[in-house]
């Protein structure tokens, strides 16, 4: 059974084993910066469910956005819960990669 609810600025779809995120622009700063951390923590806090982020049609966010998804996903993998991107662009999958950061972060 999957549940969606649709924000301002991102779509949230409740799934059997994954929460899905999907930027509904493709920016994750300024005004929609402050629905994501609340769309974030309300997939960390609502369910015990893996963390799908669609980041296929986001543009490069700047490194101080990455740093706080590398925190989240630490968090979630200390609840033993895995944290996805799903489709990022070149320059974020080459910091991740550069800094071993896909143990922790994994890459569809």
């Amino acid at each position: 059974m999957e549940q969606i609810r649709r924000y301002s600025y991102f779509e949230i779809r409740k799934k059997s084993k994954v929460v899905e995120i999907e930027p509904l622009s493709g920016m994750l700063e300024g005004e929609a910066s402050k629905e994501f951390q609340s769309a974030l923590a309300m997939a960390f806090y609502e369910s015990n469910r893996h963390v799908k982020l669609e980041l296929g049609n986001v543009k490069t966010p700047s490194i101080a956005t990455v740093e706080k998804l590398v925190k989240y996903a630490l968090d979630l993998r200390e609840k033993k819960r895995v944290f996805i991107f799903s489709h990022p662009s070149l320059p974020i999958r080459k910091y991740l990669e550069r800094f071993r950061l896909t143990e922790i972060i994994l890459i569809l």
